[in-house]
């Protein structure tokens, strides 16, 4: 799905980042609803491509839009439910599957470690640079004070590219960003799990 494959792209150059640390805000748990707009540049696999992506955020981070330009689907996250909704606009239909911070982010994860490196401007916006590692994984990240990652950067090619925000949009986001549309259907998964067709 190529979502999925945009959001393996841009998300998984914050890997190694922490949810939360003593000195620096909480990553992608902003204190303003926001939209922002990522130019995602990389080619783990293939030749060199530039993709674009939307994230809407509202509740402080705890829902999330996860929106790739010109492709037929979108991932809603719902942090307080535990839940991540996938959205599909051709069949008309959405699947929910359990939301593992750590399996889809890694932003929660305890074991990381940073290391301040001094500031920037992205998209308008001041931000700290951070060299982080975690396990085999080690990048670069810009965080603003209020918690976007407004540019991220892995040190493995093979795990992503580059990740930079183009545009910041602070304002309340509408509601039904994070609820999937209500004449779409719900795919159930327990049948698809037991090999029968989803309905």
């Amino acid at each position: 799905m190529p979502t999925r494959i945009l959001l393996a792209t841009a998300l998984g150059l914050a890997v190694a980042m922490p949810a939360a640390a003593q000195d620096h805000p909480a990553v992608m748990r902003p204190s303003r609803d926001v939209m922002v707009e990522y130019h995602v540049l990389g080619a783990p696999q293939g030749p060199q491509r530039s993709d674009t992506i939307r994230m809407y955020f509202a509740d402080h981070g705890m829902k999330m839009r996860i929106e790739p330009v010109g492709q037929p689907a979108y991932s809603i996250v719902d942090r307080a439910n535990a839940r991540m909704i996938m959205v599909m606009l051709p069949q008309h239909a959405y699947m929910e599957v359990p939301y593992d911070p750590k399996r889809v982010m890694a932003f929660d994860d305890k074991d990381a470690t940073f290391t301040r490196l001094g500031s920037d401007t992205v998209a308008g916006i001041g931000c700290t640079i951070y060299d982080t590692k975690r396990q085999d994984r080690s990048g670069q990240v810009c965080l603003s004070d209020d918690g976007l990652m407004l540019r991220a950067k892995s040190d493995n090619p093979a795990q992503g590219g580059v990740l930079e925000a183009v545009r910041v949009d602070y304002g309340s986001q509408a509601a039904t960003l994070f609820t999937p549309p209500p004449d779409f259907q719900k795919m159930d998964m327990s049948r698809m799990g037991q090999g029968g067709p989803p309905h």
